[in-house]
């Protein structure tokens, strides 16, 4: 068997190990119920982390599938899947909007698209699912980023701006935290000067967790788009969030973290 081969056997196996396990696990317990070498395992753990697939567990030692994962196959059997309603609600939101709709979740510092729906129109954004946004410096980011404390957000800006970054791209966390606090009052967000030039995004939090992380629900598209429909686009976010499952977006009177 071929070295690439072997590795995606590998993969697989690891996300069958969780699926009977249903629990986390650490690099040495994964390699002896696999009978993977160690460092062999330990390689393969972080590439998988690193492209969204796995987190480390509370202890930072062990890790555990993200909601990406759960994703992968809901698209095969809708009825099945406890996620139907959301790809659903998704649906709908793209056939009102003809906009790009994105499901996105924390990922250590970044937001993760777990899932896309392409736009219709002919003037379209194009991202697919695994792109990866920076928490602090992106519409859906920032949303997923108003569930965490103040030295939570606080972490994230000091590691974000230690990086190689134009003067631009660097993030004042007093700016943060006020937009952070329009965000809870409100219940949704607007970027209309994304990560992608031209681009903007009206997103809200959904009303659940997966393994007790956030997730998000965005309407992206061009700026001007953005704005000149920044109500009716509020207005089709928090409709079909109640319609498909079965409460409103997230508040700003939920506890958050």
């Amino acid at each position: 068997m071929t070295r690439e081969v072997k590795s995606a056997v590998r993969v697989l196996e690891v996300l069958e190990l969780f699926d009977r396990l249903q629990r986390e696990a650490t690099v040495g317990e994964i390699a002896r119920e696999l009978g993977y070498p160690v460092s062999s395992t330990s390689m393969l753990l972080s590439s998988l982390m690193e492209h969204g697939y796995l987190r480390h567990g509370p202890d930072k030692r062990s890790y555990f599938p993200t909601p990406r994962v759960t994703l992968l196959g809901a698209w095969i059997e809708p009825l099945l899947s406890p996620t139907s309603e959301m790809l659903r609600m998704m649906a709908e939101l793209s056939e009102a909007t003809g906009e790009t709709i994105i499901l996105a979740g924390p990922t250590r510092d970044q937001a993760q698209y777990l899932h896309v729906v392409p736009a219709t129109t002919t003037m379209r954004m194009h991202v697919g699912p695994g792109t990866m946004r920076p928490l602090v410096a992106s519409g859906l980011g920032r949303l997923l980023l108003s569930t965490q404390s103040d030295e939570k957000v606080r972490h994230l800006v000091l590691r974000h701006n230690g990086g190689d970054l134009s003067e631009s791209e660097h993030v004042s966390l007093a700016a943060l935290r006020r937009e952070l606090s329009t965000i809870r009052a409100r219940g949704y967000s607007v970027m209309l000067r994304g990560v992608t030039p031209g681009a903007g995004l009206i997103g809200m939090l959904l009303p659940m967790t997966v393994d007790g992380l956030p997730l998000a629900v965005g309407i992206g598209g061009w700026a001007r788009e953005m704005r000149s429909r920044q109500q009716e686009y509020v207005t089709l976010l928090r409709g079909a969030i109640e319609r498909h499952l079965g409460t409103t977006a997230w508040g700003p009177t939920r506890e958050r973290a």
